[in-house]
Order: C-alpha cells, then structure tokens, then sequence
C-alpha cells in the first residue's frame, strides 16, 4: 500500500487548478508555460504526483544512482514547480512502472499494480480538499503510452467523478463538482511528424503505436500561447536534470525551432456528467485561453514546418 500523501501547505478554495500526474517532469514539457501564466495571474495551483520516477533514465550520471533515483528526481520536481510558483505539490507515494514490458511493471510497490480503489480515493480526497475550478491529467493515450500515464489517466477521471459524488463516504470530505476537466494533449499529426526525424523522441516507436498516440488535432479544444514565458519554461524542464539531455531539450534543433515547439501547450476539455454552473468558481484555464485568443489554424501550420 502507498504512504499517505504528501501536504505540503494548507488547502486552497476558489477558481484555482489541480493538475494530477505521475512522474517528477510530467508537469514541464506540456504543462509548465500555463502553470507559469496562471501563477502569475494570482491562480492557486496544486500538483499530485503519483510517484518518484524511480524507473526513469539517468542521462547525467554523475547526478543520481538507480537506488537515489526517486529522491533526487522529488527534488528537481520541487526546485522546478518554486521556479513556476507551485509549493503545493502531493506525492502520492507509489513506485514508477516503468516502460511497457520492462520488469518494474512487476513491482507490487508500482503504481499499475496498485489497487484503483485506494488511487481514486487518494485523488478524490485532494479534490475535496482543495476544491479547484479545473482540474488537468493525462487522456486516455497517456501522451506516448506510458503505463503510469495511463494508469493515472483513468484514477483521476474517476476521482473527478467519486469528489462530486454526495454518496461517497464520509471520510472523503464535502461532495465537490469541479467546473472542467481538461487532458493534457499532444497532437497526433504532430507525434507523428517527430517520429520521422532522425533524432526525434517517437524515432523508435512502431506504425501501429503511432496511429494510437496522441490526440488529433480535430479533438484538442485548448491550444495555449505560452510564448511569454518560453524563457521560464525551459528553466523548468531544465530543472529536471537527470532526464534532459545535457545539450538542452530538443538538441539538435535551432532556437527558433525549439522556441515555437515550446510556445504552445495544449489540451482537451472533457464533457462532465452535470453542470459547470454546479461549480460558482471561474474555470482558470478557459478564463486564460480567452485573454490570449490564439489562431488554432495558424499555430497548425507554422508547427508543420518544424
């Protein structure tokens, strides 16, 4: 069973966020540049963060060993979200899974393994308790298909639903209907198109994976201008040192190419079983969207050329 979660500073209430992930350097790549905006507007964010990334690579190896792993990747994750403003980060306590098909995905620590009730409730709890506008996770393709991806994909989706439900037990806190639910997204044409580079991340993935990862462009509801704080963003991916190749993200790309792939995040808002009116608070992240009115198909076609 995980240790109990981790609180780091008192419950928040109003039109705040809850982002719900599961490795330390989730919340950089897709996330970081909105994160970024909101705090500066004032928006409370909370970020759970089901486990240490004890699997993941080790790319300064100087920096970690496989048995300090987990500790210095909770560090880099806390130095990283100060620098965006966040202090209220829940660990959850479960062991990274691993890769598909790799051996960590046999560990009863690991966050696959464990059972979805406690998950959920764990989540559940954190809704109830700070009670966001919105709330953020993986879709259901977990971005490239990472097993603790898709595993907090669906204990989240259900937390949604168990924080709203006045029959859940009692230890759960007041029922709470968040306004939105939003997943995170990569565009499908875009994974695509990176896996046919040469150095590119998809590079090794096969023609079925890739039919299967991402989001189509068609479903992605949210596509955020974050070019104001690309400089801040790349501070927080760089903060995550154990997985960023010490060229920097993206090497072997020029500056303008590496800033234009960073200056757009983007996600997919989920239709909820009730009302947003159920929840008086103002969805953060729409109210964001609204003030920076991108051109969807202009974004489109300036990331074709990368």
């Amino acid at each position: 069973m995980s240790t109990a979660p981790d609180h780091s500073t008192t419950s928040q209430t109003g039109n705040g966020l809850l982002i719900v992930l599961a490795h330390p350097d989730d919340e950089a790549f897709g996330l970081a540049g909105t994160i970024s905006l909101l705090r500066a507007r004032g928006v409370p964010v909370t970020l759970i963060t089901a486990t240490r990334g004890e699997a993941g690579e080790i790319l300064v190896t100087e920096l970690a060993t496989r048995d300090s792993l987990g500790a210095v990747r909770e560090k880099e994750l806390r130095d990283a979200m100060a620098l965006a403003g966040v202090d209220d980060i829940r660990l959850l306590g479960y062991r990274d899974s691993g890769m598909a098909g790799t051996p960590e995905n046999d560990d009863p620590r690991s966050l696959v393994r464990a059972p979805a009730g406690e998950v959920v409730s764990m989540i559940a709890m954190t809704i109830r308790d700070v009670r966001p506008a919105a709330v953020i996770t993986f879709g259901a393709d977990g971005i490239y298909g990472h097993p603790d991806h898709i595993a907090i994909h669906h204990h989240a989706t259900a937390a949604v639903a168990l924080a709203a439900d006045e029959g859940a037990p009692v230890g759960l806190g007041e029922p709470w209907r968040v306004a939105s639910l939003y997943y995170n997204a990569l565009p499908r044409e875009r994974v695509q198109r990176m896996a046919q580079r040469a150095d590119g991340p998809f590079r090794s993935l096969s023609a079925e994976e890739l039919a299967n990862l991402g989001t189509p462009a068609r479903e992605i509801t949210v596509t955020m201008p974050v070019a104001d704080v690309v400089e801040t963003k790349e501070r927080v991916i760089r903060l995550h040192r154990t997985q960023i190749d010490p060229r920097g993200p993206f090497a072997g790309l020029d500056r303008e190419q590496v800033k234009l792939i960073m200056s757009w995040e983007f996600m997919r808002r989920v239709d909820l079983p009730w009302s947003p009116a159920d929840n008086p608070a103002r969805d953060p992240v729409a109210e964001l969207l609204a003030s920076r009115q991108p051109d969807v198909e202009a974004v489109i076609r300036d990331l074709e050329a990368v």
